[in-house]
């Protein structure tokens, strides 16, 4: 503004000389025209500079330069009693003042800052990051505010966030800086208090973290032992006393392994550690595991146990069946806990489904207790339960619906309840799964082949049941009436007798209200003859042997337990309706309970193990199944692309490629129906399992091999087809069936050793046991030099594998002790642990020769009783 008024005051000056000049180079009257228009115009331009001298008389005390010493003054008694450091410097950023704070802060008097530099302060000085803030402001002509830098105030270090902000004049040039910070070291130390804490928790978390890990790892191991030992010696000849001490001692420790499970789980979803797969996997296969698992305690409480699953729903689809399976099993383990009458009933609907995708629901509905909205309102949070009081009738950890929830969330799905209290509950899972590509109904169309249009009579007392049942048969396109009771049962079927149509099957539950079951089968048994009497097929609610003897004398054909899928329905329907008619001969060598449908069926067992394939052909064998073994997966995968099987029986570890690889291989070409894989394996370790169903198999065959299991897990998995045909397998001369039944020799009892067990899986052919046990001692003596080498070579997988192979055929031969040990040594192969192995490997060479000398024991036993 100063400047304008200048510029006026020059242009004025101009003004009057020029119009002097005029005034005397013209002529008149134009001299005398410019002459008045000149004082006129000064007349103007004097009374406006009146007027702004007059005005900037009066504000000129205000209008001081602004870092004058007026203007400081004023800084300083605005600041002063400030708690925040204010000071501000020159254009050459020597200081000009600071407030009191500062000056205390630095032990200097605020007097004597004016014109100083910092370098003239030593306490300033050993501060240059306020200069250096301070030079970076001038020179950017920008602010640099809120930043957290360190001083050394008053002999110690101190944390302040400072900022520094440019000063301007009128004309906006910058004439200083004005600077200032706080004190932030208690906010400081707070904050990295807070993040030490974090880091603490997080610390504090992997530790729990890991102790939970390890701790279940060390609980679960003498929990498992107490469990095998405890169904060990249930399979021992006891007291019903001892039996059912023992049978409190296995459900007890069931219950233990369930809670420190749900307590693992729980803390794997809250570290963010646990995953779910995708994988190919069969709905109804995970529904048949459910119905064995639950039928017993289903039976224990008299609840009719129902799972219905329609034919029309894809069943095979890709997920984590595991996690689907363990969700299933606490909904339906509550079910059982909180019902004392009615039924469990668990079904699947079909919501929407697509090219690629199902939506499915899964419920899961009982008739127990119920709850109330508080008590479902605060369901699926941990560690809550329905029942609180402390004087609990119902047990549990309140982790099972957190972990199922937090399940089915990672799974992208829902789940929910209804419930009323009295009457009720019913639990649901909402899912969408991916469809694989190829849904495989050659089994559904095998049955169906055979009992379309067969005249089906079923008969039980629950509408549900019956319901699921007429429904499950139309599936197949049977001609299915149902009813109610035995004598409605017994009149309908003379009515059908009466039309010349008889019904060719009856499927009839064991309890009905008045005639039971087994009554109304001994009742047409006794009425009709042959030629008019149907088959007969007695549903249980779980298989109680007692039964047996009864059903076969009431005429009975087939005994099925409840709950039953679609699937198992229809194959115990098929092999009761179309068993071959047997000769004697037959009927001696075929009472091993195998379904006409999977008779003689081929079966591929891949083991590189020479003593352990000769236990497995020495079992499958003597079941009549046609036997192939190859040595390892390279083998296995060509195999199965040059002959079709009905089922594989895959060892994990072996050379050219393992067991896993090879499954995934199969997997490729080979859905679950057209071709199942069972592990079979001395690994029994956490994981394997999982392990085994992740690459594509569908069960888990611990060695040594229990005979009653593989018979089970075969006839339960097993492709059905048309094998009569099949060429009998060869039986090897040392099983052949006049020394298979000979009676036992007289077993000597040598401790670490399981003769019996191993005789049995060999039915009791002692030639060959022996046989077998001195190929294990050729091959494995000097197992000290051959680790050895494997070690100097850089060989430890080899190594390892090695001990593994010991250990399986160890076990199938019941040398216990040495299994004991090979599996000590393999495990500290794969640890790496070669000092350990050193150390111990003569211990196996011992254990080695003190079984061999067993097996020479009993073969001079064996001779002498000859």
């Amino acid at each position: 503004m100063n400047s304008f008024w200048t510029f006026l005051q020059l242009i004025f000056v101009i003004l009057q000389v020029t119009s002097l000049a005029l005034y005397a180079l013209l002529p008149a009257p134009w001299s005398d025209t410019v002459l008045v228009a000149m004082i006129l115009f000064s007349l103007i331009i004097g009374i406006v500079i009146w007027w702004w001298s007059r005005r900037n008389a009066l504000t000129a005390p205000f209008r001081q330069p602004f870092l004058s010493s007026d203007s400081l003054q004023l800084f300083e008694q605005v600041f002063n009693d400030l708690p925040t450091r204010v000071y501000w410097r020159d254009p050459e950023l020597k200081l000009l003042g600071g407030n009191r704070a500062f000056a205390n802060d630095f032990g200097i008097d605020p007097e004597s800052l004016a014109g100083k530099t910092d370098a003239e302060i030593d306490s300033l000085a050993s501060n240059d990051v306020l200069l250096e803030r301070d030079r970076k402001t001038f020179s950017q002509q920008a602010p640099s505010v809120n930043a957290e830098i360190e001083l050394k105030v008053s002999g110690k270090s101190q944390w302040v966030e400072h900022s520094s902000v440019p000063l301007y004049d009128d004309d906006h040039n910058i004439i200083g800086i004005l600077g200032s910070y706080y004190d932030i070291s208690g906010i400081k130390s707070v904050a990295e208090e807070m993040e030490k804490a974090k880091e603490t928790a997080e610390r504090a978390n992997q530790s729990k973290g890991e102790f939970l890990a390890n701790m279940s790892h060390e609980i679960r191991t003498p929990i498992n032992a107490i469990v095998g030992m405890a169904n060990l010696c249930l399979k021992t000849e006891l007291t019903q006393k001892q039996k059912r001490y023992i049978k409190v001692i296995d459900s007890s420790s069931q219950a233990l392994l369930g809670v420190i499970n749900d307590i693992l789980d729980f803390s794997k979803i809250d570290a963010g550690k646990l995953t779910v797969e995708r994988i190919p996997f069969d709905l109804q296969d995970v529904l048949t595991s459910l119905a064995d698992m639950f039928a017993y305690r289903a039976y224990d409480k008299d609840l009719e146990f129902i799972i219905n699953l329609p034919a029309n729903i894809p069943t095979r689809l890709i997920g984590d069946p595991l996690r689907l399976n363990q969700v299933l099993v606490n909904l339906i383990s509550n079910a059982i806990k909180f019902t004392e009458d009615g039924e469990i009933n668990v079904a699947v609907n079909l919501l929407d489904s697509s090219r690629d995708n199902v939506l499915l629901r899964i419920s899961v509905t009982d008739t127990g207790i119920g709850m109330d909205e508080e008590q479902r309102a605060n369901l699926f949070k941990a560690f809550t339960q329905a029942d609180t009081s402390t004087t609990r009738k119902y047990g549990g950890t309140g982790l099972g619906l957190a972990i199922s929830r937090r399940l089915i969330l990672l799974m992208g799905g829902d789940i929910g309840v209804t419930s009323a209290a009295g009457q009720g509950s019913t639990f649901y899972i909402e899912v969408e799964l991916p469809l694989q590509t190829e849904q495989d109904n050659s089994h559904h169309q095998y049955l169906l082949q055979k009992l379309k249009g067969v005249r089906i009579l079923a008969i039980d007392d629950n509408l549900s049941t019956r319901e699921m049942l007429y429904e499950m048969l139309r599936s197949y396109q049977v001609d299915v009436k149902v009813c109610r009771t035995a004598e409605q049962a017994l009149q309908v079927f003379q009515l059908s007798v009466e039309d010349n149509n008889p019904y060719q099957l009856v499927l009839v539950d064991w309890r009905l209200p008045g005639m039971d079951g087994l009554e109304f089968c001994q009742k047409i048994t006794e009425r009709y003859a042959e030629d008019i009497r149907p088959k007969m097929t007695l549903a249980t609610g779980y298989y109680a042997e007692e039964l047996s003897e009864k059903a076969k004398q009431a005429g009975v054909n087939d005994i099925i337990s409840k709950p039953f899928t679609a699937s198992t329905l229809g194959r115990s329907l098929t092999s009761t309706l179309f068993q071959r008619e047997l000769s004697d001969a037959d009927d001696a060598d075929s009472g091993d309970g195998i379904p006409e449908s999977i008779l003689r069926a081929p079966i591929l067992v891949v083991e590189d193990n020479e003593i352990n394939q000769q236990v497995a052909r020495e079992i499958l064998s003597s079941h009549k199944f046609k036997v192939d073994i190859v040595e390892n997966g390279q083998l296995a995968v060509e195999a199965v692309h040059n002959k079709n099987y009905s089922l594989v029986l895959m060892d994990i570890q072996m050379p050219v490629m393992d067991g896993l690889k090879a499954a995934q291989t199969i997997r490729a070409d080979f859905n679950y129906q057209q071709l199942p894989i069972l592990a079979m394996t001395a690994n029994a370790m956490s994981g394997d399992e999982e392990r085994s169903l992740a690459a594509g198999m569908q069960g888990h065959i611990a060695k040594p091999i229990d005979e009653q299991q593989l018979i089970k897990a075969i006839i339960k998995w097993a492709v059905p087809g048309d094998y009569t045909n099949n060429q009998q397998p060869e039986v090897p001369p040392e099983s052949k069936q006049d020394e298979v039944n000979k009676p036992p020799v007289r077993i000597p009892q040598v401790k670490g050793i399981e003769f019996e067990a191993a005789l049995k899986r060999l039915q009791y052919n002692v030639e060959l046991y022996l046989k077998l046990v001195e190929q294990l001692y050729e091959t494995y003596q000097g197992s000290a030099t051959k680790v050895s080498d494997f070690i100097t070579r850089g060989q430890h997988e080899s190594a390892r594998r090695y001990f593994h192979s010991l250990k399986g055929a160890a076990a199938n031969l019941g040398f216990t002790q040495l299994q004991s040990k090979a599996a000590d040594l393999e495990q500290f192969m794969a640890e790496g642990n070669i000092d350990k192995v050193a150390d111990q490997i003569t211990e196996l060479e011992k254990r080695l020769r003190y079984a061999h000398q067993a097996a020479v024991d009993l073969e001079a036993i064996q001779q002498h009783q000859s």
